[in-house]
């Protein structure tokens, strides 16, 4: 077995791809040609990069429909439902199954991957379903308001490896959704999450996959926007690295 990151065809240009196993690494280059065409959706933004990409990005996304953080309760038993068993959803942070019936918080709640205090409990950021997640509930008070890192430390929380890309794309969204936020690499203060350095490296090794794109449709369907970078993962690159 092997692990493999930096390789994204979505987007042209000389790619870096780095191949580990058993211990041993190797780094290698590759050239994409061709071009990306973007769905009716994103359109407006064919082409730009960068603080322009950003800008075109943030007027798509916000045009949407607004759902309660009472609503979720309802909502999130189908974004996150278990593929294998249509009764139950999945904790994001312990990755188990669970009954997806809501019973008052008591099997699972609904988690801000972007913490409510550092959204200032602004009540449209604080019930947008892209950063809304079922959570245990012991889990959740255990990861309370700290920040992303590679460790769980008394003010950081390290997510299990097969979510970190699906988180680092939902604080991705975020950002891009709502202009006063921002991805720091050092402790967030409000209106503040970090580590960007992390979550861009995150969002290499744990690529989009067919659970997060269920979930971007079903949210798409209620609330009428959807995150860019399950859509098109390369407008990271485009935005934060260009």
């Amino acid at each position: 077995q092997y692990t493999l990151s930096g390789f994204n065809s979505s987007s042209s240009g000389t790619k870096t791809i780095t191949v580990s196993t058993l211990g041993l690494e190797t780094t290698f280059t590759v050239t994409v040609t061709g071009s990306v065409t973007l769905s009716a959706y994103y359109q407006s933004v064919e082409g730009l990069s960068s603080q322009a990409l950003e800008v075109g990005l943030r007027a798509i996304v916000s045009n949407y429909t607004y759902k309660s953080y009472d609503a979720a309760r309802y909502i999130l038993d189908e974004t996150d439902r278990d593929p294998y068993n249509p009764n139950n959803l999945i904790l994001v942070y312990l990755q188990t199954s669970v009954s997806s019936v809501w019973d008052s918080g008591v099997t699972w709640n609904r988690e801000h991957v972007w913490p409510q205090s550092l959204l200032n409990y602004d009540s449209t950021m604080t019930s947008d379903l892209h950063n809304l997640k079922p959570a245990d509930n012991r889990e959740n008070s255990s990861r309370g308001n700290k920040y992303f890192d590679n460790s769980t430390t008394s003010s950081s929380y390290c997510p299990p490896n097969a979510v970190k890309g699906d988180i680092a794309r939902i604080l991705f969204y975020m950002v891009i959704r709502y202009e006063v936020l921002n991805l720091v690499d050092r402790t967030p203060g409000v209106y503040e999450m970090a580590m960007l350095s992390v979550l861009l490296t995150w969002h290499e090794l744990d690529p989009v996959d067919d659970f997060e794109r269920n979930r971007n449709e079903v949210i798409y369907s209620y609330q009428k926007n959807r995150n860019p970078f399950i859509d098109y993962p390369s407008f990271v690159d485009l935005i934060w690295e260009s």
